[in-house]
């Protein structure tokens, strides 16, 4: 994709008075730790773009990023719908509320004829993502984008447009990690399932998840089978990193392993942990396996072969310090302005969603679950 600087949407924008009309408004909804990374990707695009009202029912978070945004103490509201009371003009939504929020806050948005991007997952269940399809479809050319910032930093963008020239044949076989040691998030909204809808497989392992199924080319799931126990979580003697969580309050897993059969005949296995036994801090990694070829992601080397010969080969590229959060802001942008697809169709979502529900229900039964 072109930069929205290279397709020259502000045009004479940069010159012109900061108090000009931005050509894109956007009400933060939720403003809880995420929102910082977002109010800083929209800081990029102004004056094109601007935030011009938030929203979340904890007075001290709203009034500190509308604050650290700049924004009157009349653009700022306990709740979407009391923005859309008070009249106040916007395009779009950039939803960064709990996890649970994720789906009535979109549909509402929709309903009342917005733009939505939605930090992930984008919900805590399949139903409730055709729901958001069905509530897109009848809006009419609104977007609608999971905000899955790990498909936009800079070797994510690299590597996909490498692998799209069919190098490494048919990838038969993926295996992705997404493991940390001891950063276990201390907030109740991460920890308490009726809010996060689960633990590390839903938090964390959604983005890896999403990354692998894109660079895969998203075949379509058909099945799977996990396990997802809450093994160090309640242990008094082990300390995180974030500092102290509610010991009585965590109810979902600390850690998840799962094997994904996709209808292609290809598969994938997941592994995610906020609080794991393991050497390294954290551990992000994806392994492809095709025909002709491997990968591997962040380190994007390629493993062939070539006269007879093994081949490692390292992609190198200019460095791009523009983080995945600004670039999928930038994209959303694009998307909205110069009227193309969502950069994150809501039917990939959907797919993502589907696995993870897969793979809680697997662990629950004890066995292989469609999904």
């Amino acid at each position: 994709m072109t930069s929205l600087a290279q397709v020259n949407l502000w045009g004479d924008a940069q010159k012109a008075d900061a108090n000009a009309k931005p050509k894109l408004r956007v009400a933060l909804i939720g403003c809880g730790g995420i929102s910082g990374a977002h109010i800083n990707g929209w800081k990029r695009l102004n004056p094109t773009a601007q935030i011009v009202a938030c929203a979340d029912p904890i007075e001290q978070r709203r009034h500190q990023r509308g604050d650290e945004i700049g924004l009157p103490r009349e653009a700022r509201f306990p709740y979407l719908k009391d923005l859309l009371k008070a009249g106040i003009e916007f395009d779009a939504i950039d939803c960064c509320a709990n996890n649970v929020a994720h789906a009535p806050v979109t549909i509402e948005a929709l309903n009342h004829g917005k733009h939505v991007l939605c930090e992930k997952p984008l919900a805590i269940k399949p139903d409730l993502v055709k729901k958001m399809i069905a509530a897109r479809n009848k809006a009419k050319n609104k977007i609608l984008m999971t905000a899955q910032h790990m498909r936009f930093e800079q070797k994510s963008l690299k590597l996909k447009e490498y692998l799209s020239t069919g190098v490494l044949g048919d990838i038969y076989y993926a295996r992705a990690q997404f493991l940390r040691r001891r950063f276990l998030p201390t907030r109740i909204g991460f920890i308490d399932k009726s809010i996060s809808g689960g633990g590390p497989c839903i938090d964390i392992g959604v983005h890896i998840l999403d990354l692998t199924l894109h660079l895969m080319g998203h075949p379509e799931p058909v099945s799977v089978s996990a396990i997802t126990p809450q093994k160090l979580a309640k242990r008094k003697d082990i300390r995180g990193w974030w500092g102290e969580w509610d010991r009585n309050a965590i109810d979902v897993e600390d850690f998840a392993a799962g094997f994904i059969r996709f209808k292609n005949g290809a598969a994938m296995t997941l592994e995610c942990s906020w609080l794991l036994n393991i050497k390294e801090p954290e551990t992000t990694k994806i392994t492809l396996m095709g025909t002709e070829a491997g990968a591997e992601w962040p380190d994007l080397t390629i493993h062939g072969e070539s006269g007879g010969s093994a081949t490692d080969t390292a992609l190198r590229f200019p460095e791009d310090k523009t983080g995945g959060h600004a670039k999928e802001i930038e994209y959303f942008a694009d998307a909205i302005l110069n009227k193309k697809a969502s950069p994150v169709p809501t039917e990939q979502s959907l797919n993502v969603i589907r696995i993870l529900d897969g793979l809680y229900r697997s662990s629950q039964s004890g066995r292989e679950v469609k999904v």
